[in-house]
């Protein structure tokens, strides 16, 4: 079933107005802070499989590819996979690239060790919320983590719905949350108060 915004979302990576509000203007130190520990702690294994979900014009997804990790990045628009295979390409590393739903991946049962959102979950709304953590819970091996970052409050205007504490253990009851962290989101129009949380899948 189609969602509100695909139309939206092409044209802004068509015209560039994305670089304003969604492209990171570097890797955000939360991700390479992960990657750094992760596998030492056994948190994150080395090889991946990564999931990028929402994964825009590839930031993350190529900058994991190119430490090594196998990588799958999925979005609903056409216009974003079109300038993160660009991306990969320059940077001459492979990703899987898929054009799909948060709500219907095309992504195999317990496949995934790792799932990064950056600004996906604060696009849907309230409502659709328990169809995207179905999808999550799904796609994640058994003690896979989600980190997810996303907007603080709700905001009208620009379209988001806020991620905190209450609504993440309610959408995930089974699985094991650590502190939700203020962070800032940052971008070329001007930052945004965020919300960082890892969240892990139980293990059986």
């Amino acid at each position: 079933m189609p969602r509100p915004f695909e139309s939206f979302w092409d044209r802004s990576y068509r015209d560039g107005s994305y670089l304003d509000h969604w492209e990171a203007p570097e890797v955000p130190v939360e991700l390479t802070a992960l990657v750094a520990v992760g596998p030492v702690a056994g948190v994150v294994p080395e090889a991946g499989p990564v999931l990028d979900v929402g994964c825009g014009a590839g930031l993350e997804a190529v900058w994991l590819a190119r430490r090594g990790f196998r990588v799958i990045g999925v979005d609903s628009s056409s216009g974003a996979l079109e300038r993160a295979r660009e991306r990969s390409a320059e940077a001459g590393v492979e990703v899987d690239w898929r054009l799909g739903s948060v709500y219907r991946l095309p992504v195999d049962d317990g496949s995934i060790a790792l799932i990064l959102d950056r600004g996906c979950l604060h696009g849907v709304d309230r409502e659709d919320r328990p169809d995207y953590a179905a999808e999550i819970e799904r796609v994640l091996l058994p003690g896979g983590m989600l980190l997810l970052r996303g907007a603080r409050e709700d905001d009208d205007e620009q379209g988001l719905v806020g991620v905190g504490e209450t609504e993440l253990d309610l959408l995930f009851p089974r699985f094991e949350r650590g502190p939700v962290v203020p962070v800032t989101l940052r971008a070329q129009a001007g930052d945004l108060p965020g919300h960082l949380a890892v969240l892990r899948k139980p293990r059986q």
